[in-house]
């Protein structure tokens, strides 16, 4: 949204290009002798595209990874003529003119994709997706991939974890097993394999080029281990209202929570429609000058309410309560959900603010 000034009764949406850059030389850090791309697919994970895609190029990305071809699009006009833009969701019936004029270079995952890339020339930079395991997109690591892609002008092979996120997992020695057969097989052909937490797993999963996502964005890839990243979004909702319940009063819609006592409580201006999940009433939270204060009753779609009484000082109206920041993998687990999930389901409604490098 674009305002001239904050408005007082929306909340902000304050993004850190700082910490994504930070965030990207870590990953690059830990990528080893492999490049580092970038997946910037869904608006950059819904913090904004067009400030985020510049910043990580500054800091010595040349490789991105969109889903659709209207966001390679957008990132074609943001980040110039050189960038290395590929599609994962490939080419679809109509499209392969675009993306040969855009430069754009489609993932190919079925048969049917690298027909449609050959009739369209074949001439042009394509990738080959191979399903290792996870069952999602691409094409079988059994078939005879190598006779599929005879007359096209691969640039990459890759592949996807399924269970990165557990490094313990047998999976992802399978599929790294699985890959690297393939890889073998298109020795002169780049390869790729690891997204954010496979790049944790150390040299063996990163081939020739990683591709963070989560990580850039300050997600936890590992459910229990990994680095110290930066945190890059943060929400400030303004407290609208201050107010105290009896015991026996309710809150919410369906008076689906019932004070257990006397209580203070603060009404904010933040909903499902700002990207705050429902199931954050079941143990979803904010902070009020970093003191930790619990979302009570159902959300709803612009306000929220939060039982303020353990504050050792009282909040005002148009105090502002935080979300997210330190907090997003907490509040992500609390409202049994995904730290991905919320930041790619912030509405639009947000007075969205930049700061630090690039801004």
């Amino acid at each position: 949204m674009n305002v001239d000034a904050p408005l007082p009764s929306l909340p902000r949406l304050i993004v850190d290009l700082d910490a994504v850059r930070s965030n990207y030389l870590l990953m690059a850090e830990r990528s080893g002798a492999a490049k580092t791309g970038a997946a910037i697919k869904a608006d950059a994970y819904g913090l904004g595209l067009e400030r985020i895609a510049p910043v990580l190029e500054k800091a010595g990305c040349t490789s991105f990874f969109c889903a659709h071809v209207s966001e390679g699009m957008m990132a074609r006009q943001v980040l110039g003529h050189d960038a290395e833009i590929f599609i994962l969701n490939g080419v679809q019936y109509g499209e392969a003119p675009l993306l040969r004029q855009k430069r754009l270079i489609p993932i190919l995952s079925t048969p049917e994709q690298v027909s449609l890339w050959h009739e369209a020339g074949g001439s042009d930079p394509a990738a080959l997706h191979i399903d290792t395991g996870m069952n999602r997109l691409g094409l079988g690591w059994q078939d005879d991939v190598v006779a599929m892609a005879k007359g096209l002008n691969l640039t990459l092979v890759m592949s996807h974890l399924a269970c990165a996120a557990d490094p313990h997992h047998a999976m992802n020695r399978t599929q790294l097993n699985r890959f690297t057969a393939i890889r073998d097989a298109f020795a002169d052909v780049r390869a790729s394999f690891a997204s954010s937490a496979g790049i944790l797993h150390g040299p063996d999963f990163h081939f020739d080029l990683t591709r963070p996502g989560i990580a850039l964005y300050g997600g936890a890839p590992l459910v229990h281990s990994g680095p110290q990243l930066a945190s890059v979004a943060r929400i400030e909702a303004p407290i609208l209202q201050v107010s105290t319940l009896r015991k026996g009063d309710c809150v919410g819609y369906d008076a689906s929570f019932i004070a257990p006592r006397d209580m203070a409580i603060a009404t904010t201006a933040i909903g499902y429609a700002d990207g705050l999940p429902v199931s954050a009433q079941s143990g979803g939270f904010g902070r009020i000058d970093g003191h930790k204060v619990p979302v009570i009753g159902r959300v709803s779609m612009d306000l929220s309410v939060f039982d303020i009484s353990a504050l050792p000082q009282p909040p005002n109206p148009g105090d502002m309560l935080c979300l997210l920041g330190d907090d997003l993998e907490a509040l992500a687990l609390a409202s049994d959900t995904l730290s991905y999930a919320l930041l790619t389901g912030l509405g639009p409604r947000f007075v969205r603010e930049y700061k630090g490098w690039g801004a």
